[in-house]
């Protein structure tokens, strides 16, 4: 998990990309010339503020999605006997609230063809 210094970093290295981001928003929001005069600052901020929350709520879901559809090898093996699993083409629709809304993404099912057991293989190291 990265630490605060790690994420302010983070920021500061793509800032470029942020700042291009934002004038592309502009322009396809308000049109070449900008955000019109008159324009109330309240307005902006609101506009500003979903935006950013939906940008995150789908940043969250599709690194989400990605990070299930790429489950590593060691893994891979059934927690109640040690032994390999059988990936299936089902998924587990998982919905966690986070501080931007709802995360969504399809968690991949496992099944155990010796302790006939389907689960949904998981970093070990979460929630400790």
């Amino acid at each position: 998990m990265a630490r605060k210094s790690d994420v302010a970093s983070r920021i500061d290295v793509e800032q470029t990309l942020i700042d291009g981001t934002a004038k592309y928003f502009i322009e396809k929001l308000y049109g070449p010339n900008g955000m019109p005069w008159g324009t109330r600052f309240a307005d902006l901020e609101e506009l500003s503020f979903q935006l950013g929350q939906a940008i995150s709520r789908a940043m969250m879901d599709q690194a989400l999605t990605r990070q299930g559809q790429a489950v590593p090898s060691e893994v891979e093996t059934c927690s109640g006997c040690g032994g390999p699993v059988d990936p299936t083409d089902d998924t587990h629709p998982r919905a966690v609230l986070t501080r931007m809304g709802t995360a969504h993404w399809p968690e991949p099912k496992r099944y155990c063809p010796r302790c006939r057991a389907a689960f949904f293989p998981s970093d070990p190291g979460i929630g400790h």
